[in-house]
């Protein structure tokens, strides 16, 4: 075919060219030159590999055998990646990308496997939808630190404004649902629903009945691991459906702030029709059974611990502690629960009122204590005469006054004897209320029930007449332990036995102190508990403490008349026990104000 196509070339140049050269050229025979054109560029060379000699055979045949055994190789190695990277640890086959908490700056990084450790991930759904939740593994143990609850609230706020960013949402969108306390984020998926549709791995299709019964995953469950609930009903097998478990756990050593607290949130399960369950397994007070008869449990089963979520409100398992507490008690919140065209003092009822349905439900005292509460009360009515029991709560240690001229010392006492002769008076009935004599311009003290952290308080001349709220549990200061013993002459370097007492009042460094010197038998070595500030020693050192706080405060509700001051959380948690109608009706008395409040005047500060 070749030598054809060249020999039509040849045939065709030779009539071309000659027709031309006839005319301009003079007549030269350029036959021989035509005969034997150059070769064209376009076509093969007639001699193979110009010129070289063609390899052998065999080594052809072995250059093309090693070429495909690599590709095979490389085909297979493709195969095995694929297969082992979309089963390892059984992930959801979609792409997770994840806040990551690096120091004091927050990175979102894309991976393809599940994080090890909590915090809120956005994924994608079947329908190629960015969504995102708050990934706790299941391998963590529960509760989690109050660091990690509140980084996973700071942290979810930056997750979710970023996915609505990919939703096309603009920052007055997200500023606007915000101020809704209820607002549903769209983007949200909870994690049950999330397993629900393959989304994350579900190692337990059911609840292990097992597992309630233990001091890690289960609430309403005692620290030592005795049932909180007082009824022989067994729970149903099926998990709540939705659910609030409030975690005993603060870096606040009052109890005031606990009370309140636990009182809210479950006045908050109870509006939203949640079931409510307590966790006291890290409480610095011990367990829940050592202070209050233990709520009788739901009719339902508490839902696995990584899916208690501390954000956002509307997940189906709410988490709440005081380290969550600035987020479930925003600014929304306050907000929602206020009333703001009602005249102040009533703004804040229906937060209070949430918190008076904890207080009537929660607050029973454990059955020693609430016997002598009792029998304490019916001493001190039958002392009165007819006349108004008015309780004192004073407030010393390390809370000071709002006010600039008592910021770094304490409300005169002066103030609280004249308040409780104000209250007295205006409580009392007509032609009973004490008067003073010309003699004696200054009426006496009215039927005092003191409270304090100090005991100094006490022996104050001020209060001269007035007897402790309850002698069951008292705090006691050096001057009430026997003198120690001098040590021996002549000796060198004596040791000197220190005791130490509650001068001054109540200081959250010594309340951690508590126990901490306690000696471990054997050269043992910390238990977790002890490493916690939360041995056996320190644990009923405070659950003493705790036992008089407590015992306080409910001899002081008891009477017909309450004031409080120094802005303690006390102040507030007696305001609740007197109730909306007392503290409307002028028997719960603020003395110093607490930065607004006042006679009659109960508000909300935003935060327990």
């Amino acid at each position: 075919m070749q030598a054809k196509a060249i020999a039509r070339r040849v045939s065709c140049s030779k009539s071309s060219v000659s027709s031309v050269t006839s005319d301009t050229t003079p007549r030269h025979n350029f036959s021989v030159l035509l005969e034997s054109p150059p070769p064209s560029p376009g076509l093969p060379s007639l001699l193979p590999y110009h010129g070289k000699k063609p390899p052998p055979f065999y080594l052809r045949q072995s250059s093309r055998c090693i070429i495909k055994t690599l590709s095979g190789i490389v085909t297979i190695a493709l195969i095995l990646w694929f297969v082992l990277t979309t089963n390892r640890f059984d992930r959801a086959p979609f792409e997770i990308s994840y806040l990551s908490y690096n120091g004091e700056r927050h990175e979102l990084i894309g991976d393809n496997y599940l994080p090890t450790e909590p915090m809120p991930v956005a994924l994608t759904d079947h329908h190629g939808r960015t969504r995102w939740t708050v990934y706790i593994p299941e391998t963590q143990d529960f509760p989690l630190t109050p660091s990690v609850y509140a980084d996973l609230c700071s942290q979810s706020e930056d997750v979710a404004a970023h996915v609505a960013s990919l939703a096309g949402h603009d920052s007055f969108h997200l500023h606007k649902h915000s101020s809704d306390y209820y607002h549903v984020d769209k983007n949200f998926i909870d994690i049950q629903e999330a397993e629900e549709h393959g989304l994350f791995p579900s190692r337990k299709a059911t609840p292990d009945p097992q597992s309630w019964n233990s001091t890690t995953s289960t609430t309403n469950i005692s620290s030592t691991g005795d049932s909180l609930n007082t009824t022989t009903d067994i729970p149903s097998p099926q998990v709540c459906e939705r659910s609030l478990t409030y975690v005993l756990e603060s870096h606040d050593a009052g109890f005031g702030h606990t009370l309140l607290g636990l009182w809210l949130a479950y006045g908050l399960a109870q509006h939203e029709n949640r079931a409510f369950f307590i966790d006291d397994s890290h409480w610095a007070y011990g367990s829940y059974s050592t202070f209050f008869v233990p709520p009788p449990l739901p009719s339902c089963q508490p839902p696995p611990p990584h899916h208690r979520l501390p954000t956002p409100h509307s997940a189906r398992h709410l988490l709440v502690s005081a380290a969550t507490a600035p987020w479930t008690y925003n600014p929304a919140f306050t907000t929602h629960f206020s009333s703001p065209h009602t005249p102040f003092p009533l703004h804040h009822q229906r937060i209070f009122a949430l918190l008076r349905a904890g207080h009537d439900a929660l607050f029973h005292l454990a059955p020693d204590d609430a016997a002598y509460l009792a029998q304490r009360l019916s001493r001190l009515r039958a002392s009165t005469a007819g006349r108004p029991l008015i309780g004192v709560h004073v407030r010393h240690g390390d809370r000071h006054p709002p006010q600039p001229q008592y910021r770094d010392s304490y409300l005169p006492l002066e103030h609280y004897a004249a308040a409780a002769r104000a209250l007295a008076a205006r409580l009392s009935p007509p032609g009973n209320a004490s008067s003073s004599s010309a003699a004696d311009p200054t009426p006496p003290l009215p039927n005092l029930v003191l409270a304090s952290d100090d005991p100094a308080v006490y022996s104050a001349g001020v209060f001269a007449g007035a007897v402790r709220a309850q002698e069951q549990i008292l705090l006691a200061g050096r001057a009430a332990f026997p003198p120690v013993r001098p040590p021996p002459p002549g000796a060198i370097h004596p040791f000197v036995d220190e005791s130490t007492g509650w001068e001054g009042g109540f200081y959250r460094d010594v309340f951690w102190g508590l126990g901490r010197g306690e000696r471990r038998a054997g050269g043992r070595e910390e238990t977790r508990r002890e490493r916690e500030g939360r041995g056996e020693l320190a644990l009923l050192l405070r659950g003493l403490l705790g036992r008089s706080y407590l015992l306080d405060l409910a001899v002081l509700g008891g009477g017909e008349g309450v004031l409080c001051g120094g802005g303690s959380a006390a102040c507030g948690v007696l305001g609740v026990m007197v109730g909306w109608e007392g503290v409307r009706g002028g028997r719960w008395v603020d003395v110093d104000g607490g930065g607004g409040q006042g006679e009659g005047s109960w508000r909300w500060g935003g935060g327990v």
